[in-house]
């Protein structure tokens, strides 16, 4: 499990130190220090370079808005949590994209719920980034085309032509069959056929044909059957059935 690096910043001493017994019973959550005011809470920032800072509200020097707001300002990747005993500053809170807020008296369920929650949108960071990193450009009689690998059924040979089929539209590729196994192997393709390869994903069903060949169903609007060889069978079974 990751490490999320918290920062804790109130003015009263019990209060951090329950904040602090609370986090030490979460998995993964590591303090990595404290502030009491706003100055100080900014200059930890900068030095330690947490990834969650719990944020009160009322601070004797700044209010924890103003701290949010050199933070945006100083473009600091740190999510903050902040801590109120009144709803009403969660409206500001939010204009100045705080992650959270908590509101006082919270417990350790609550706190639970945040972590769960910062984690979550982690993942969802990570699985936007890699799906803009893993764009496939295809040239086209018009341009260039980017389809994620996830978008594309089945892929065909037609004459000289390569068809690029996605779930509701058909791309005339400038790639070669081989060309395209090549880039998209990795992402669960498989060739059935010579002329076709296949997006394992969104096969639907697997229909005997005749003379121990078969064909693909795909789960595109319109049924689409693919050609599977009877030399790739056993392979095609080995890869998609458990």
């Amino acid at each position: 499990m990751m490490t999320v690096r918290v920062l804790i910043v109130d003015d009263e001493q019990p209060a951090r130190e329950e904040l602090a017994y609370m986090l030490g019973e979460i998995q993964g959550a590591a303090l990595i220090g404290e502030a009491s005011t706003g100055m100080e809470a900014v200059k930890k920032a900068k030095e330690l370079k947490p990834d969650l800072m719990f944020l009160d509200i009322h601070l004797p020097d700044l209010t924890g808005l103003q701290v949010a707001e050199l933070l945006n300002e100083f473009d600091f990747a740190i999510q903050i949590v902040f801590l109120t005993a009144y709803d009403h500053f969660a409206i500001e809170a939010f204009k100045l994209r705080a992650f959270h807020y908590l509101l006082k008296p919270y417990d350790l369920e609550d706190l639970i719920e945040v972590f769960d929650t910062y984690l979550n949108m982690l993942k969802e960071n990570q699985m936007k980034t890699e799906q803009t990193k893993n764009k496939l450009a295809i040239e086209t009689e018009n341009g260039i085309t980017y389809l994620s690998p996830k978008e594309i059924y089945f892929i065909e040979k037609q004459g000289r032509e390569v068809i690029i089929h996605t779930k509701i539209e058909k791309i005339k590729a400038l790639f070669t069959l081989n060309e395209l196994f090549e880039k998209l192997e990795r992402f669960s393709f498989f060739r059935t056929h010579k002329s076709y390869l296949v997006n394992l994903e969104h096969i639907k069903e697997l229909r005997t044909w005749f003379s121990g060949s078969y064909n693909l169903i795909m789960n595109d609007q319109y049924q689409s059957e693919v050609p599977v060889s009877r030399n790739y069978v056993k392979d095609l079974r080995e890869k998609v059935e458990l």
